[in-house]
């Protein structure tokens, strides 16, 4: 691309080489800034994108060492030693343009080497006929602002939700403290509202619980490992299930790409969802699909007109529910990029669906 913005001709013509080829294909890589470097470090060849994003033109950053037009918190020698160790590495840092201006800038530098070992270029394998380096930086700035604005926000998030907690648990607390006394001082059926008031209270206590809950599950970040969904399962029904139900499974994935706490708080939560609508006796299912996993019971199921609401917050079929057990199953779904549906079982009943999305569970 010209420095005035038009497209050159990329149609090779007589004698043209695949490198040059090559070098005009990076010119019209408008979504990245790419630079080529020579063995010694200095810039050969670059695109539009480059320039817009650093500030300098074509004459004044060719023969360049790369600090000069990337000027980045991270040395250029650094970054070329470690591309020389490992083939390719991408890092991100802090860089400023031609007129002091700083953005955030995710860096990839590939170590371009003339044997058969060195890694290809898709677009023009011959261009590893030279040595050099490719780098690629991209400005990051609004993805990491809008990154740490939510981190703040979910920080607040959490400190509102534990302050809020501790308000309520305090004259709670105080409450049943003095129901317990009053129940002792008149027993049996003396003031059968009394027991009326202490049931109310509990239940307020639990509210207060997993609001907490999904407060916290909706803010923590998730952080990932290739955790055993088997076993993760089995830990969950000994905390959730029920004694006289039976869990099975039907070729589940043997491990998923997620936060071990957060997939065991999800099954907790699905199997305390089988067991208040279909009792003890519930049998749970998980299986595996061609997207995922699901998690299905015997219970009686979930009407259709009912199924788009029943993941929202405060919306419960049981009187004794909360209305917050399948709103956090959504928030730690949401938290590792997958989807959940539900659906009905094969005997039936509620069948919960999740869905990976495949970038972040390969």
């Amino acid at each position: 691309m010209s420095d005035d913005g038009a497209l050159p001709d990329v149609s090779p013509s007589a004698g043209e080489s695949s490198d040059e080829d090559y070098r005009k294909l990076i010119e019209r890589a408008v979504d990245a800034a790419v630079v080529l470097l020579a063995a010694d470090g200095d810039v050969t060849t670059w695109n539009a994108s480059a320039r817009r994003l650093t500030g300098y033109d074509r004459t004044s950053a060719r023969g360049t060492d790369l600090d000069t037009v990337l000027d980045a918190d991270i040395p250029a020698a650094t970054l070329l030693e470690e591309a020389d160790a490992a083939g390719r590495i991408e890092v991100e840092c802090v860089a400023r343009d031609a007129d002091g201006e700083a953005y955030d800038a995710h860096v990839a530098v590939t170590s371009l080497e003339p044997d058969e070992s060195a890694p290809e270029m898709p677009m023009s394998p011959s261009v590893t006929d030279e040595e050099g380096y490719a780098v690629v930086v991209r400005d990051v700035t609004d993805y990491r602002s809008e990154t740490r604005s939510l981190e703040r926000r979910n920080e607040r998030l959490t400190a509102f939700a534990s302050s809020v907690s501790h308000d309520l648990r305090n004259p709670l607390s105080a409450a049943l403290a003095q129901l317990d006394v009053a129940r002792a001082r008149y027993p049996g059926d003396a003031h059968p509202h009394l027991d009326t008031a202490y049931q109310s209270l509990l239940r307020m206590n639990d509210r207060i619980d997993e609001a907490l809950t999904l407060a916290r599950e909706g803010a923590r970040g998730v952080e990932r490992a290739q955790v055993p969904l088997r076993e993760t399962a089995e830990r969950a029904w000994r905390v959730a299930g029920p004694e006289g139900g039976a869990l099975r499974f039907v070729d589940p994935p043997e491990t998923v790409s997620a936060d071990e706490e957060g997939l065991c708080r999800l099954f907790e939560n699905l199997f305390d969802n089988a067991k208040t609508h279909a009792g003890d006796g519930v049998t749970v299912e998980i299986g595996g699909t061609d997207e995922g996993f699901y998690v299905a019971d015997d219970g009686p199921g979930i009407p259709p007109d009912r199924r788009d609401s029943v993941f929202e917050y405060g919306v419960t079929g049981s009187a004794d529910g909360t209305g917050f057990g399948l709103a956090i199953v959504t928030a730690i779904a949401d938290a590792h990029d997958w989807r959940i549906g539900v659906d009905e079982s094969g005997t039936g009943g509620a069948r919960f669906d999740v869905v990976f999305d495949r970038a972040a569970n390969r």
